[in-house]
């Protein structure tokens, strides 16, 4: 048998405030944390908290004391995982990975390597030797009996003075089994420790009307026709607008720069690109890329690509890498395929700055 106790039931003091129940992805924290375990474990038990499709149990004082709440509520068999809470981007693949490991050995813990610089405090502080140090992670797992019996044996002695499971199941004279550790199962301790991304999109289209040449991501591109609109109607730059407006939790387009407001009359969208940008920063968002694709019968769009990413990567900060503009046709179906106008969407990714 297999079963999965998450500890849960921390105040998150240096987050700031509940980090358990921060949105992520669709979902808390605490979810993600939890629900890896449900396709794959017997019984989940999340101590601190109640979490549907799983059993509770109460939170202690210490983490330990927490831990050992949880193993009363589970059998005396097979092994289990102690998975912080807090680590909400473990894969089930590596969760699986570990229960067998631990089902072979007695135990799996996963171990990374430190890559930063690392020094001894004090007074002065000394340079350490980081070759001899490495750092652990959740999920740890064990043979539950025996860390049923290490636990029983810790409690004696007050549940104090260890710094994580493993420790507790070798201070009861059991081998660890370590197994390499998985990168991007970081534990979230800090505000900062969080990836904040949001996806934007945006769209839309313009008619041709009489003119000569047509303006795309701030490039004019020589035509017997030019776009109607209030600005200078470049439908690529206003899908990217409205990209980074809703990715930044900004209202759209129209209701910034409304077509009636004769200051924005023959304005050029790249001044009202910048000005997205500087919203979407106001708000605390940095542009990390942006995926745009022009969907036209003619004129054509390919020769004038590079440049037009070059011009939007330089008003959002990025380099030209990071701005992809592509363009395809409607197989002369529908208005656009008739020649009527230019359609743009656009999809965004903000980071939290």
């Amino acid at each position: 048998m297999r079963y999965a106790i998450v500890v849960a039931a921390g105040n998150s003091t240096r987050y700031g405030k509940d980090k358990l129940e921060e949105n992520l992805l669709g979902g808390t924290v605490l979810s993600h944390s939890t629900e890896v375990f449900l396709p794959i474990a017997d019984k989940v038990v999340v101590v601190g908290r109640h979490v549907a499709g799983t059993a509770f149990a109460e939170g202690g004082q210490t983490r330990a004391q927490s831990v050992y709440n949880g193993l009363q509520s589970i059998p005396d068999d097979g092994v289990v995982a102690i998975h912080d809470g807090a680590r909400p981007f473990v894969t089930r693949s590596f969760a699986e990975k570990l229960f067998s490991e631990a089902e072979r050995y007695g135990s799996a813990i996963p171990r990374l390597p430190l890559t930063d610089a690392l020094y001894r405090d004090g007074k002065q502080p000394v340079a350490a030797n980081r070759e001899e140090f490495f750092c652990v992670q959740t999920p740890q797992v064990f043979d539950t009996v025996r860390l049923k019996a290490a636990y029983d044996a810790a409690a004696k002695r007050g549940l104090s003075g260890f710094n994580d499971d493993g420790s507790v199941f070798a201070a009861n004279g059991n081998p660890l089994h370590f197994v390499e550790g998985l990168r991007s199962n970081v534990k979230l301790t800090y505000a900062d420790d969080v990836p904040r991304f949001r996806v934007g999109n945006g769209f839309d289209v313009h008619p041709f009307t009489q003119g000569n040449g047509v303006v795309l991501g701030g490039v004019t591109i020589p035509f017997g026709k030019k776009l109607q609109g209030h600005s200078d109607a470049d439908v690529l730059c206003h899908a990217v607008c409205d990209a980074v407006l809703s990715a930044s939790g900004n209202k759209d387009i129209g209701c910034q720069f409304p077509d009636d407001d004769p200051a924005y009359e023959g304005i050029s969208s790249v001044v009202l690109l910048e000005r997205c940008v500087r919203l979407a920063q106001e708000s605390g968002y940095e542009v990390v890329n942006v995926s745009a694709t022009v969907i036209c019968q003619e004129p054509k769009i390919s020769p004038y690509a590079d440049e037009m990413a070059c011009r939007i990567a330089q008003v959002c900060a990025l380099p030209p890498r990071c701005v992809s503009i592509s363009a395809t046709t409607t197989e002369r179906l529908g208005a656009l395929g008739n020649g009527d106008g230019i359609a743009a969407e656009a999809t965004a990714l903000l980071r939290r700055a």
